[in-house]
């Protein structure tokens, strides 16, 4: 009897225990993520789009405006310098270039 009764708290501890680690470590998970994310959107502005290119892959869209600038998307991007690009939630990244090709503003958002 003493035994079942042991084994259900230490049973109950455990689960608890791994429930609260597997949150902390995904929300760790999450927050290296965004922080590489920033990092790499910091490096791309000012820089030529064949380097977003090149990091990030084809673009899923690319749209020219009628000012000359163009908007370039990706969607979840199959990359090595983005932890867990794959992973949920969904990653997108926009680029705006100039008409030289250099990009002015990079964004990304997670849904």
């Amino acid at each position: 009897m003493v035994f079942e009764v042991v084994f259900f708290f230490v049973s109950l501890f455990v689960l608890g225990l791994w429930l609260l680690t597997s949150d902390t470590v995904r929300d760790a998970r999450h927050w290296y993520r965004a922080c590489r994310v920033r990092k790499l959107m910091e490096e791309l502005e000012g820089a030529p789009v064949a380097l977003a290119e090149t990091l990030l892959g084809p673009p899923l869209e690319v749209d020219t405006g009628a000012s000359g600038r163009t908007l370039y998307v990706w969607k979840g991007p199959d990359t090595k310098a983005i932890p867990d690009a794959q992973a949920s939630p969904l990653l997108i990244v926009t680029l705006t270039v100039d008409s030289n090709r250099l990009v002015i503003h990079a964004g990304w958002e997670e849904r």
